[in-house]
């Protein structure tokens, strides 16, 4: 790799030249990017620790109809779904309302969601306050399918769908209808 730029390239003004196959050399740790040498006692101890451990909070999972209330009170969520040929899900963000325990949502005729999230889908939701460090998330999975039925359309109550943030048209309909809901909380007393 001769000529390489970005991090390794060239370190200290020399340029080096890796076999082929070989690891890279080890790079001399400067005192910006030192670990937790200047960390207080308290702060190396939170390092890593887990939320839900700490005595001062508390995890909850929470139930079915818990976890709708929860949904309704939001109006954007995550689309999680694969596309043939890709290693991990794709997620995407979207607005949406719920009706009757069903997310509902608009796409273009073109978009990804349009031609791969048809079919199984999960629907995540959260709000989360980092400052107090409590919040909640509830992720839904179901079948996802395109409305087209003009009855089914016409019963969706158009002035309750939220207007998408992304510019363009959203003229399709999509909804989930979950099968499995689950959720989480972690509060403070």
């Amino acid at each position: 790799m001769v000529g390489t730029s970005g991090a390794g390239a060239s370190e200290q003004g020399r340029s080096w030249v890796a076999a082929p196959g070989a690891p890279p050399e080890p790079r001399e740790a400067s005192d910006e990017f030192e670990g937790t040498e200047h960390l207080t006692e308290d702060d190396r101890l939170l390092a890593g620790a887990d939320l839900a451990d700490d005595d001062r909070s508390r995890f909850t999972v929470l139930e079915r109809q818990t976890c709708f209330n929860l949904m309704a009170t939001r109006s954007i969520g995550r689309v999680a779904f694969t596309i043939d040929g890709d290693a991990a899900p794709t997620v995407l963000p979207v607005n949406y309302v719920l009706l009757n325990d069903t997310v509902v949502f608009r796409s273009t005729l073109a978009g990804t969601i349009m031609r791969y999230g048809r079919g199984y889908a999960a629907f995540q939701v959260d709000h989360f306050d980092e400052e107090r460090r409590e919040g909640w998330s509830v992720l839904a999975s179901g079948s996802c399918r395109w409305v087209r039925d003009t009855g089914e359309l016409e019963r969706i109550p158009q002035g309750r769908m939220p207007r998408p943030w992304a510019e363009g048209p959203r003229d399709q309909v999509l909804k989930i209808t979950p099968g499995r809901v689950t959720g989480r909380e972690v509060s403070r007393p």
